[in-house]
């Protein structure tokens, strides 16, 4: 969960190339608070990026594809768990998505197919029991 030796925004290399891309180890503060850390290539986020709060918690964590959120992401609760997991694909959501809330009971569960929900979701109680199960068709 996240990388503790993550540099401050003020502690970055932060360095451009010799066109003036951002190139190499960045970090950054972000427009919803705390910063994030990760890298450029040719003035684009590439692979893996962290996202921590101000008191350095990770906050979520995932890769960059030329600039565009690609991959597998996590996002984690203050208190350190699990918020949600899910995937992308150019932006899109893809793939399994899950949520849990703060002890850690889940939320729901589903499927994704370039942002359009499909197949079975599962909606839990605060129990953990299932409440609703909800069969999702593909839009076309």
């Amino acid at each position: 969960m996240g990388d503790p030796e993550a540099p401050r925004p003020e502690e970055a290399p932060n360095a451009a190339d010799e066109h003036g891309h951002k190139s190499g180890l960045w970090s950054e503060a972000d427009a919803r608070g705390g910063y994030m850390t990760g890298e450029y290539v040719h003035g684009l986020r590439q692979g893996v990026w962290r996202h921590f709060a101000d008191d350095g918690r990770p906050r979520s964590e995932g890769p960059f594809l030329d600039g565009l959120v690609h991959g597998e992401w996590t996002w984690w609760r203050a208190n350190g768990r699990l918020l949600q997991k899910g995937g992308f694909v150019r932006e899109q959501r893809h793939g399994r998505w899950e949520r849990w809330t703060a002890d850690g009971t889940p939320i729901d569960r589903g499927d994704y197919d370039h942002d359009k929900k499909i197949g079975e979701w599962t909606a839990y109680n605060p129990d953990g029991t299932v409440k609703k199960v909800t069969n999702h068709r593909p839009r076309k």
